[in-house]
């Protein structure tokens, strides 16, 4: 007779966390993440493109927008993930850091020179932002 614990959603999954170099080279496989942040003391979450460049996150968005308003800012977060519902399986990466707009001009060349796909939403996105993570974390779980 099974005993409580023994049976259930989740009984048959196992998971486990990701180290540092499979979560950097998980953020690098990617190109669509989801940055999170407040504005007006209200927790707020956008899908952005994105890149990975010497250690950091970075995507673009408008001069005079909601996200560049609100910055710089500590205590952002930046997450990806990947699901496959019919094995049951998947895995999630979040950097946690501090995000800022550059103005660095070199800077800004090397990454309007890495070709990041062109935002989706509307209107003139050429304000880049740099998220320096502070920590880094992952899981993947999958059906045993």
């Amino acid at each position: 007779m099974p005993t409580v614990g023994d049976s259930g959603p989740g009984v048959r999954h196992e998971d486990f966390e990701l180290d540092e170099e499979k979560c950097w080279a998980l953020l690098g496989s990617s190109g669509i993440g989801r940055f999170a942040f407040t504005a007006s003391g209200r927790i707020r979450v956008f899908p952005v493109h994105y890149a990975v460049y010497r250690g950091c996150v970075y995507f673009r968005t408008s001069r005079h927008g909601v996200i560049a308003d609100g910055l710089p800012q500590e205590g952002v977060a930046f997450e990806i993930d990947s699901v496959t519902p019919v094995a049951q399986a998947g895995w999630s990466v979040l950097v946690s850091g501090t995000a800022s707009v550059v103005d660095d001009s070199d800077l800004l060349t090397q990454l309007f020179g890495l070709g990041v796909e062109e935002p989706w939403a509307g209107g003139v996105r050429d304000r880049f932002v740099c998220l320096v993570p502070r920590e880094l974390t992952g899981r993947q779980v999958f059906l045993a």
